[in-house]
């Protein structure tokens, strides 16, 4: 039986796993818990400035992200999440620099080179939780680092409601709230350069390895990158990849506009506080051992529709009820009104349906190979149109679209993606477990001697195979 310590050695795909994880809690998880707030956390007047840096932001990342396996695969994750970590504090400072002077140059600024490094890290996290999994794990992989980023904006949306909960004006939040976001998403860079590990490290519990890595050149990456759009499957997946995250762009902006600054930060921690068992159940199901993979894909895809059913729904008949128009005075209901009750309930089965939607997604496009630097591109690829369907949300919001219109839109969206995902999982997710990719070494149980023994060789392969040296291999570190 392995120790604690050998559990939670630096090169263990979990460990690796958790320290990605980690790195969303410093960075995105801050990041989202301030888009919570609505108008980047300034006063209701920001709103149209933040909305247009969104949009900037991801469609940097859209593009960022398609091409972020090819980047990884070329740079190795430890600096291409490095490098990823360092736009996050600079846009946050951003926003303070605006709510200060009201001056919009830095913000627009720092809106293109976040999307940029976004684009990075979240290819690297994908990657991690795409490869390093064996199949039985892929959800709960995938469910970890979803906690640990909900638990980041839980942490971000209590820090903003801890400060502000005395304050019942239109305000923005006060400079204590950005310096701590700062000093907090700053030390997501140290993390990443010192935590992250080569893909060629990694050593599973049972002393296999993970892939083999060969030698390999941008040109070659991009050309995988592009081929990407050849396979039927992956093209499918796009409209459900696009919508998967939209709720985070919509809910937000109607909470800064119906809320005072202390409702909405309680609106904003019960959205992601929610998000923390949400993911560890659901990931409960998609990793149920007892199920064929295949039945536990319909099942979480079914729950996953209910919960958006219900999300969608609650978000029309409270803008109905309510008369919520942009064009309309803001209504600055407090906790205290009978409103924020029904609203609550909305965040809360939005926060839900937000989380586990993109789980399953994340889980089917894992299903479809286990070769490493395919599953690279992949995640920067669902990663890119996913910001991509950001990047529609709030330039509909920049664009002054009505909030109604906006839920119709991205309704519509999301019931679409459920047959696309149905059908998916019914013809391309297998029941057996593992793939036929040659550089892809099975876990020891797996075949038991036979693995061990293709492993060996495989290892061998690395350093004598067609007389290359251990030099030449790539060191994706």
């Amino acid at each position: 039986m392995l120790s604690l310590k050998e559990k939670l050695r630096l090169n263990n795909p979990w460990t690796q796993n958790f320290i990605s994880g980690v790195i969303l809690f410093l960075t995105v998880g801050i990041y989202l818990a301030v888009i919570g707030l609505g108008a980047g956390g300034g006063k209701p007047s920001s709103a149209h400035v933040a909305t247009i840096t969104y949009t900037s932001i991801y469609a940097i990342f859209a593009v960022t992200g398609f091409f972020g396996g090819s980047i990884m695969n070329t740079l190795g994750p430890r600096w291409t999440m490095t490098i990823g970590s360092l736009g996050y504090p600079l846009y946050i400072a951003s926003l303070w620099y605006y709510d200060v002077t009201g001056n919009e140059w830095f913000p627009l600024m720092a809106g293109i080179l976040g999307g940029a490094g976004a684009g990075l890290l979240w290819t690297v996290s994908g990657f991690i939780q795409f490869a390093y999994a064996e199949e039985q794990d892929k959800g709960t992989y995938i469910a970890w680092q979803l906690f640990l980023l909900a638990l980041g904006s839980t942490v971000g949306a209590l820090v903003a409601f801890g400060i502000s909960v005395d304050e019942a004006g239109l305000t923005g939040v006060p400079t204590s709230v950005y310096l701590t976001f700062i000093i907090i998403m700053s030390s997501a860079i140290l993390v990443s350069a010192t935590m992250i590990v080569s893909p060629r490290k990694i050593i599973r519990d049972d002393g296999t390895h993970l892939a083999i890595f060969t030698a390999t050149e941008f040109r070659s990456e991009f050309k995988g990158c592009v081929k990407l759009l050849k396979d039927w499957r992956i093209v499918a997946l796009i409209v459900p990849m696009i919508a998967t995250e939209m709720s985070s762009a919509l809910i937000p902006t109607l909470s800064a506009y119906s809320f005072n600054l202390r409702t909405r930060s309680l609106n904003g921690v019960l959205f992601w506080a929610i998000q923390i068992p949400a993911t560890f159940l659901y990931g409960l199901v998609l990793d149920n051992s007892r199920f064929r993979r295949r039945v536990r894909g319909l099942t979480a895809l079914s729950i996953a529709l209910v919960m958006v059913i219900i999300s969608w729904t609650l978000s029309f008949i409270i803008q109905v009820k309510y008369h919520l128009k942009r064009d309309l005075p803001s209504p600055a209901w407090d906790w205290t009104d009978s409103a924020f009750v029904e609203f609550s309930i909305m965040v809360i089965f939005t926060g839900i349906a937000y989380a586990i939607d993109q789980m399953v997604v994340m889980w089917v496009i894992s299903a479809f190979s286990n070769e490493p630097r395919l599953l690279a591109r992949y995640g920067g690829f669902f990663k890119g149109m996913l910001s991509a369907g950001l990047c529609i949300a709030f330039g509909m919001e920049s664009g002054k679209v009505s909030y109604l219109n906006q839920t119709i839109t991205q309704s519509v969206l999301m019931i679409i993606s459920f047959p696309i995902l149905y059908y998916i999982v019914m013809k391309c997710v297998p029941d057996t477990n593992y793939f036929s990719e040659d550089n892809v070494i099975p876990p020891q149980h797996v075949g038991s001697e036979k693995a061990q023994i293709l492993n060996n060789e495989n290892l061998d392969h690395r350093t004598h195979s067609e007389g290359k040296a251990d030099d030449e291999v790539i060191n994706l570190d």
